[in-house]
């Protein structure tokens, strides 16, 4: 294989890589990119961990699923603009699909 192609393989290879990484999703409601890493996590949605509420043992999670909140507020403040806080205990939610 000369040179060239191989040149040319990892430059495809790199423009695609490059565009998975910066692709990002908008909602068709508010046209807002959303690449937030929200997660489910036994019911309760958990959105992206901030640094300080991590350094006290919380989870950032909505105000409503949380049963035991932390002292201090504004611990996540990437998404405090939704409703979120630092908690140290989230509520349960079954799934409505689950059997018991």
């Amino acid at each position: 294989m000369s040179i060239r192609k191989s040149f040319l393989g990892c430059l495809m290879v790199a423009v695609v890589m490059v565009t998975m990484l910066h692709s990002g999703r908008a909602d068709i409601e508010t046209n807002e990119v959303n690449d937030q890493d929200v997660y489910m996590l036994q019911g309760v949605r958990v959105y992206p961990n901030d640094r300080q509420c991590v350094l006290v043992g919380g989870l950032c999670v909505k105000t409503s699923d949380c049963t035991e909140p932390t002292n201090n507020k504004g611990l996540c403040p990437t998404s405090v603009h939704q409703g979120v806080e630092c908690c140290y205990e989230r509520e349960y939610k079954v799934p409505e699909n689950a059997s018991l």
